[in-house]
Parts: structure tokens; C-alpha cells; sequence
């Protein structure tokens, strides 16, 4: 991630927190950061070229301006005044990692062969909110090569106690000995 896409993104978590609307700017910033994501035809046109600063702010306003903060859609306008605008995806997460930070929030993601409960999730959730005295936003992934067992991917770390691993773990075993 870039400084500036972080600079980007402390700004805009100042200014949200000064004016007590960091809530509801984390809220509409992760769905802003959804519609980028999930359509890339939007974001595309957010970094053409041919499509000129005012007619893109134009879009942002039609598109978002009665259903986010007007904080958000002004950063968004700015990023796209200073043509910025490769940087905004990058400049969310980074605002969503201050916001979990000054909240003392870690995502962290199962990774199972079948889908657990949501008792096994709140469970599993307490469990590492012990260890590390954070507050964990557990979500679980679906990957059958698992086969049994999880994996657990938290703070850039993997933990993989499934039983793919551990069969892998023996075959490396029994290959050595032979």
C-alpha cells in the first residue's frame, strides 16, 4: 500500500473522528469499497481517462450522494479532482484497517471443508478474542480440499490444522524414510 494511499486514508479517519461520524463513514466506506469490488466496470470508468473529472463527480453524486455521508462522497471527490482514483480502493482498506485498530478489531477467517455454525463460529470467535483481548469478526470460508479440520488466517498469518495438512504432513513423513 502506498504512503499516499494511506495519507489518503488517515485524512479522511481524522476527519470522520473529529466529527464523530467514524461509524457510519466505516459503515458506507465498506459498502463503497463492495460496489468497487464487486463491479468492475464502475471502478474502471472511475480511472479513465477519457472520462473527465466533472462527468465522473457527476456519477459519484448521482450514484452515492443521498446514500453516504457527505465526508466520504467529498474524499471521493478529491480523489478523483487530484486523478487518484487507482489509489481509492487501497485508501478504504487502509481507512477499515484504522478503523479496526482504534477500535481494537481483528478479522480473522476459518477456512473449513463445510460451512460451520454460527454457534461453532461465536465459539471459535471467543476462543481468539481470549488470546489475543481483541474483539475478533469471524468469517468462514468453504474449500472441501480441506477435507476436515480449519484453517485459520489471521493477521497476515496462517494457521492450518486441517486434515489435508496433516496427511500432506505424513506423506512428507513416509517420503523421507524411504
Amino acid at each position: 500500500m502506498s504512503n499516499l494511499s494511506s495519507s489518503y486514508a488517515s485524512a479522511l479517519f481524522e476527519l470522520s473522528l473529529e466529527e464523530n461520524i467514524l461509524d457510519s463513514v466505516m459503515q458506507q466506506s465498506a459498502v463503497l469499497a463492495q460496489v468497487l469490488n464487486s463491479n468492475e466496470d464502475f471502478y474502471k470508468l472511475l480511472n479513465a481517462p477519457t472520462v473527465t473529472k466533472e462527468e465522473k463527480i457527476a456519477l459519484m453524486d448521482k450514484v452515492f450522494g443521498r446514500q453516504i455521508e457527505k465526508r466520504l462522497l467529498n474524499f471521493v471527490k478529491v480523489m478523483i479532482s487530484r486523478k487518484e482514483t487507482l489509489r481509492l480502493k487501497d485508501s478504504l482498506k487502509e481507512f477499515e484497517n484504522l478503523y479496526n485498530d482504534y477500535n481494537n478489531i481483528e478479522k480473522a477467517t476459518a477456512i473449513t471443508a463445510v460451512p460451520m455454525s454460527e454457534e461453532l463460529k461465536n465459539r471459535l470467535a471467543e476462543k481468539l478474542q481470549a488470546v489475543t483481548g481483541k474483539k475478533i469478526i469471524l468469517t468462514n470460508k468453504v474449500d472441501e480440499s480441506c477435507i476436515g479440520g480449519v484453517v485459520l488466517e489471521m493477521n497476515d498469518v496462517q494457521y492450518n490444522d486441517s486434515i489435508a495438512e496433516k496427511l500432506n504432513s505424513l506423506k512428507q513423513q513416509l517420503k523421507s524414510i524411504n
